[in-house]
């Protein structure tokens, strides 16, 4: 195992807000290994490029013009916690909504994301958008 330095790191979560931001499923996917895991709130993971990207293009789809930006990343060897906060706006209702969470990574050495466990308060982003929200959780 090689040394994954924070500058690396740094960079890879940078670029992977950027790749939601752009809302471009498959990009988000190629931060992960070809066999990576995704998951949600504790939910069944998925597993690979495709089905990661289908997660991706859920939320995409939920919230039309969200951004993500990457807050803090806490390290140590293979593993990161990135914090991150997204917002925009729901499609069904137009509400507002502005969420934090963090995702812990497992990473490879070639800097792929091998697991990705993702958390965020559900109750909040409902009480944002209302029960239109609800069906992200």
């Amino acid at each position: 195992m090689r040394l994954l330095n924070k500058d690396e790191i740094v960079k890879l979560a940078n670029s992977y807000a950027k790749a939601w931001t752009a809302h471009d499923g498959a990009a988000v996917a190629g931060h992960f290994a070809d066999h990576g895991t995704a998951e949600v709130n504790g939910a069944e993971p998925v597993k690979g490029h495709a089905a990661i990207a289908e997660l991706t293009t859920a939320l995409f789809e939920m919230f039309a013009d969200l951004h993500m930006m990457c807050d803090d990343i806490r390290i140590s060897g293979h593993n990161a916690v990135v914090t991150w906060t997204f917002y925009g706006h729901h499609a069904d209702n137009a509400k507002f909504a502005k969420i934090s969470g963090w995702e812990e990574w497992t990473l490879t050495d070639d800097l792929k994301i091998a697991r990705s466990r993702r958390w965020y308060d559900p109750e909040d982003l409902i009480e944002q958008c209302g029960e239109a929200a609800a069906q992200m959780n």
